[in-house]
């Protein structure tokens, strides 16, 4: 009895080890706008407001780890990272191994094509190679429509193949897309929503205490409306990077 008591203490004590961190380590992509991307060297945008504002109601010190999207998820898997966000999904599948924190962002997955050849809908990705970032959702919708799915760590670099033909088009959630869309100009956001997707920040599911600060801070700033001011800032400031 004994050891099987030492044993749920000790358990106990590592999930509690994060909470009580001095320092909160945070992963995070450097190619999302507006949500998490590089200007001036620094890494800024709505996730990265987000994340300080957490750090700030929690008294840690914000240490943020960059790194391409496909790595964020395991980062916290694996320790490395105590969150980890960059316009990540909220899924079934994610949950599984995972906490998520309540939605920030609703979006979805669409497709941006060259204007010379569009694809108009998911029926249409039957045989067509799709470039797609980090896996997860939109990598099972290509494959559902008889699609092939081209993994690419940059999502810049799926715009750069699109247009140039190595692609035949791009799945991506829609901030991503419109990025793309707005800085070629021979490519558009061509299909309406083909999925519903919500944003959420990835915590490891014994760090509950971390998680419920997140929470609070989410829904401190969606009812100031602070928020959503931050949202429209990054993306009006991002829309105009990409123009000029």
């Amino acid at each position: 009895m004994k050891t099987i008591i030492s044993i749920f203490l000790t358990l106990a004590l590592l999930g509690c080890v994060k909470d009580d961190s001095p320092t909160l380590t945070v992963a995070a992509p450097p190619d999302s706008p507006p949500f998490s991307f590089k200007m001036a060297d620094e890494l800024c945008g709505v996730e990265i407001d987000l994340i300080r504002e957490v750090a700030k109601d929690t008294g840690k010190e914000l240490v943020i780890l960059e790194m391409p999207f496909g790595e964020l998820l395991e980062s916290v898997r694996s320790g490395k990272a105590d969150l980890a966000l960059g316009t990540i999904s909220i899924t079934k599948e994610r949950k599984k191994f995972l906490a998520f924190s309540d939605s920030y962002y609703k979006t979805g997955n669409v497709i941006t094509s060259p204007l010379a050849r569009p694809i108009t809908s998911a029926n249409e990705l039957k045989g067509k190679r799709v470039g797609v970032t980090g896996g997860g959702r939109a990598v099972d919708i290509i494959k559902q429509f008889g699609g092939t799915p081209v993994e690419y760590t940059n999502s810049w670099a799926i715009a750069e193949d699109v247009a140039a033909g190595e692609l035949d088009c791009a799945l991506n959630d829609g901030p991503s897309a419109r990025s793309y869309a707005m800085g070629k100009d021979e490519l558009a956001i061509t299909s309406p929503f083909i999925s519903e997707d919500n944003y959420g920040v990835a915590c490891g599911k014994e760090n509950k205490a971390l998680l419920k600060a997140v929470n609070k801070t989410i829904k401190k700033m969606k009812k100031s409306g602070e928020l959503q001011k931050r949202i429209d800032s990054w993306t009006r400031l991002t829309d105009e990077k990409i123009k000029h």
